[in-house]
């Protein structure tokens, strides 16, 4: 069976009812474990005499691990705390390179249950987050608790055994082996690459679609450049991935290749699936950390569980709010998009129409209002916000008769010499501009008459008093 986290919490009560059913023994790994109803079933369990083995991350690695909401400073006082009230019922070993992600109840039996995920066991991850995990069979536990046992007693380098301690050094053993290749579990450890093996015979022998997730991308890791490979080979490639910045070159070369890559606020899966009959679910980020170095373990699945992940992946990439475009065109874009330039992602809004107030503009002449016009309309790449279409609008009004205006007086037509007003009036602004007043716009077709018999240089509307 494979879970999905969620905020009906099914992952982590799945999770508790593991530890809740323990008889003998405990052994889970965390990057981080801040979730206080997890705790306390490892308290519980504790308490009635089950051995709890856990692996972390060193507390070192907390404070340099991304800080951008999946191990905020809240969660990792959280954590801190719960070494305060975990220490001395369980036995924990760290090292930076822990990064697994597993929940083991009485392994070593032949009969125990157990779970892998790639959801640290924290809260947000299990509620907030897009994770995926996979309930394992008696085998797989067995092959999981092999490699865990290993790592517990060979690969860690700190140990707390009570809270007033803290973390302290520790050696190897010198005594557990290094599990063989194992056909159900597959692993990253200094001396296993079984994960990164793997994901290449899955992207490689992939014919008809690859839909991968992870947290973590680095460009230039085989992993990545043999997605980009195949999906410039025309093979349906979707990639889904958490936003971030610094993932940004990885997921660039994978769109710039043909891949559909969808971006998420809170995803954190890692899992590949090809052809919808073979999947692999792991902790492992697409990364050097991670499939060539530290300590990771993942799951090969087919049949029914394999095409559970294909079902969880296209929900998922149904609901993705973002789509990767490498060179697109602004008509291609609509509504809110993230804008990768600069090395950083700024936020925008492309709307369908802009319309942009460019204010008051006189006329020159009543009788030219549709002629008026800005004097230096915006360029477009300069307005704060780009659409598809960028609608210019202004407001026009008439020129007025200047103050100070003289009125210029004609002669009668009866050529008796005597001075007469024309109609509509003649005016000489103080400008040298010669001019012809009206009061409203029935009078335009008579002052065109005027302007051209008195040779005047426009059409004003005449001031009122008041």
């Amino acid at each position: 069976m494979v879970h999905a986290s969620g905020s009906n919490r099914e992952l982590a009560d799945r999770i508790v009812s593991l530890l809740a059913g323990a008889r003998e023994k405990v052994v889970l790994s965390s990057f981080l474990l801040a979730d206080r109803e997890i705790e306390e079933a490892i308290l519980t369990a504790a308490k009635r005499r089950v051995r709890v083995y856990v692996l972390l991350a060193s507390e070192a690695r907390l404070d340099i691990e991304d800080m951008d909401g999946e191990f905020e400073r809240v969660m990792r006082d959280q954590h801190l705390k719960m070494l305060d009230r975990l220490g001395g019922y369980a036995l924990f070993r760290s090292a930076p390179h822990f990064h697994a992600k597993f929940v083991l109840a009485d392994p070593g039996r032949g009969d125990g249950a157990g779970i892998l995920l790639t959801a640290n066991l924290t809260r947000e991850a299990l509620e907030r987050n897009e994770e995926l995990a996979v309930e394992l069979t008696s085998e797989e536990v067995e092959e999981a608790f092999a490699i865990a046992r290993w790592a517990f007693w060979e690969y860690a380098e700190h140990e707390l055994v009570e809270p007033t301690d803290r973390f302290r050094s520790v050696k190897p053993v010198g005594c557990v082996e290094h599990p063989g290749p194992s056909r159900h579990v597959l692993a990253t450890t200094s001396e296993s690459r079984g994960l990164r093996d793997e994901a290449t015979r899955l992207i490689e022998a992939a014919s008809r679609e690859i839909f991968v997730a992870s947290f973590g991308w680095e460009k230039d890791h085989e992993i990545v450049e043999f997605l980009c490979i195949r999906a410039r080979e025309g093979l349906p490639v979707t990639a889904l991935a958490r936003i971030r910045e610094s993932q940004m070159p990885a997921l660039l070369a994978l769109a710039e290749a043909g891949a559909r890559v969808l971006g998420f606020k809170w995803l954190h899966a890692k899992a590949l699936c090809a052809d919808g009959g073979k999947a692999l679910v792991m902790s492992a980020n697409l990364q050097s950390d991670g499939l060539d170095r530290g300590f990771e373990l993942g799951v090969p699945l087919d049949g029914e569980r394999a095409e559970e992940v294909r079902r969880r992946l296209v929900e998922w990439s149904r609901a993705a709010r973002w789509k990767l475009m490498a060179s697109p065109s602004l008509g291609d874009i609509r509504g809110e998009a993230l804008l990768w330039h600069g090395n950083r992602l700024d936020e925008m809004t492309v709307e369908v129409q802009r319309r942009v107030d460019l204010g008051l503009v006189a006329a020159e002449s009543f009788d030219k209002l549709n002629d008026a016009r800005p004097p230096n309309p915006p360029p477009i790449g300069e307005l704060p916000e780009p659409a598809h279409e960028i609608v210019h609008e202004w407001s026009v009004h008439p020129p007025l008769l200047a103050a100070g205006a003289k009125p210029v007086m004609g002669r009668a037509a009866d050529g008796n010499g005597k001075p007469t007003v024309f109609d509509p009036p003649v005016f000489d602004e103080p400008s040298g501009r010669r001019v012809v007043a009206i009061d409203s716009a029935v009078e335009i077709e008579k002052a065109r008459q005027v302007l051209i018999d008195t040779k005047a240089d426009a059409i004003v509307v005449q001031r009122r008093e008041g």
